[in-house]
């Protein structure tokens, strides 16, 4: 038994068909049938025919309609995350992350909100702080799949990443295997590639931060649905996802039993079949050799089991919006709700997202940390605040007004209404207090309003 470097963890294995599931249907129709009897089993009566009932499963497959939910709504609940941006600050030298982020030059913005997408798929995402191994360019992060992270040691010493992939030749392409090991050896950081399964020429590349300095840890952030253990969670849209399937699955038998439904077939009994049936053929029907009187009828199927489909069928769009696609729901309640109550509500429904927006910023600022440390700043100058308002909460001018007549009956600090500024949608959330009150200073505007300038004294004067 060879010792490969493709080997995959075991947890990695027990959640690889969920992965598959989820990217399957969020891929919609074209991913799912080109999966065949995976997700459509072939009915046992199809299997008699010559063929093995390729033709009948072949259209018995192209009938059946998938529903496209999965895909609206993992980026309709990315939309609601990041409905307003994420607070980041970091030092001056990352600046220009905020334009490119990563290798290809995504910007930091969409890669967060890639971050988010990735959990709310798989429930899994990983960020690698890189650099060149020249150069004094500033370090980048690189994203992997739930299906990248093929393995890992328990104590996070050792990390497999499977970068396998097209790689382009001149003008043609072609599939490269290809895997990077992330390993902490006598407690320093070390890279060493691999194509196939054997090791590329080289050493084991020890890459270091600004200076030389050797890197102690390994720069790679595991990043899950709820928090960022090692352990693999279960896609959080799965259910969806599994109710999405379900619904395939019984609109082909549906929209079979319609299409048998309407194939009568013409039945001659005591009598000699005729050459030709359907419109603008007449048909004659002569007495055979069989005794009695010719009976000529057509005979289908009775078409019993269309109304269960059907609701079948609705009952399985309930489980979906159960499970997190409450926006297809056709028959929920449209009436109005009151403000409080639809806050109520929608904090009830929405537990996984303010675990996902929470887990996806805490990843995303534990990368851009490793960063930091890579060009010699302080990490925790690097923090990243989640949006976690999912519902209008934008403040109104007479709310903003009470706002600040609050703060100056001495009940709220300066800073704490700058927050609910923020909250409010009315204060910049890429700007800091400190950034705002700079800002206020250097445009003269405290003397109209001294709630804003830190001017205590200014009514006084």
């Amino acid at each position: 038994m060879t010792d490969a470097v493709d080997t995959k963890h075991p947890e990695y294995i027990a959640r690889a068909d969920l992965w598959q599931l989820m990217r399957d249907t969020s891929g919609g129709e074209a991913d799912v049938k080109a999966a065949g009897e995976e997700y459509l089993p072939q009915p046992s009566g199809f299997k008699a025919q010559p063929d093995g009932g390729r033709v009948l499963y072949a259209a018995y497959q192209k009938r059946a309609q998938f529903p496209e939910i999965v895909h609206p709504t993992i980026h309709g609940m990315v939309g609601v995350i990041h409905r307003t941006e994420a607070q980041i600050e970091m030092p001056a030298a990352m600046e220009p992350l905020w334009e490119k982020a990563t290798k290809d030059g995504l910007p930091l913005e969409a890669l967060h909100r890639r971050i988010t997408a990735e959990l709310l798929t798989t429930g899994r995402y990983s960020l690698l702080a890189d650099a060149a191994s020249e150069g004094s360019d500033l370090p980048w992060l690189a994203g992997y799949s739930a299906e990248a992270l093929i393995n890992w040691s328990d104590d996070r010493s050792m990390f497999v990443l499977d970068e396998s992939g097209l790689r382009r030749e001149g003008f043609r392409w072609e599939q490269q295997q290809r895997y990077r090991v992330l390993e902490l050896k006598d407690g320093r950081y070390t890279v060493q590639t691999y194509t196939g399964t054997q090791r590329a020429p080289g050493e084991a590349i020890g890459p270091t931060g600004r200076g030389g300095a050797a890197l102690t840890g390994i720069p790679l952030v595991v990043i899950g649905a709820r928090d960022l253990s090692l352990p693999p969670e279960l896609p959080p849209l799965m259910g969806v996802a599994r109710a999405a399937i379900a619904l395939y699955q019984l609109s082909a038998d549906y929209r079979w039993q319609l299409f048998m439904t309407g194939q009568e077939t013409l039945v001659v009994i005591n009598g000699d079949a005729p050459t030709a049936v359907g419109a603008g053929a007449v048909i004659a029907i002569k007495q055979g050799d069989q005794q009695g009187t010719p009976d000529v009828k057509y005979v289908g199927p009775a078409g019993t089991g269309i109304a269960a489909h059907r609701v079948a069928m609705q009952d399985e769009r309930q489980n979906a919006a159960q499970s997190g696609a409450r926006m297809f729901n056709s028959s929920e309640n449209k009436t109005a709700e009151s403000g409080d109550a639809l806050r109520i509500r929608f904090a009830a429904e929405t537990a996984t997202l303010t675990s996902i927006a929470q887990s996806s910023a805490q990843g995303l600022e534990k990368a851009l940390r490793h960063i930091a440390v890579m060009i010699g700043h302080n990490p925790e100058e690097v923090t990243v605040k989640p949006n976690l308002s999912f519902v209008d909460s934008s403040l109104t001018p007479q709310e903003a007004a009470q706002l600040v007549s609050v703060w100056q009956s001495g009940a709220l600090s300066k800073q704490t209404v700058y927050e609910n500024l923020q909250r409010g949608e009315i204060a910049s959330a890429e700007r800091s207090f400190e950034e705002e009150q700079a800002l206020i200073e250097a445009e003269g505007a405290g003397l109209a309003n001294p709630s804003l300038t830190g001017n205590d004294n200014a009514d006084d004067e």
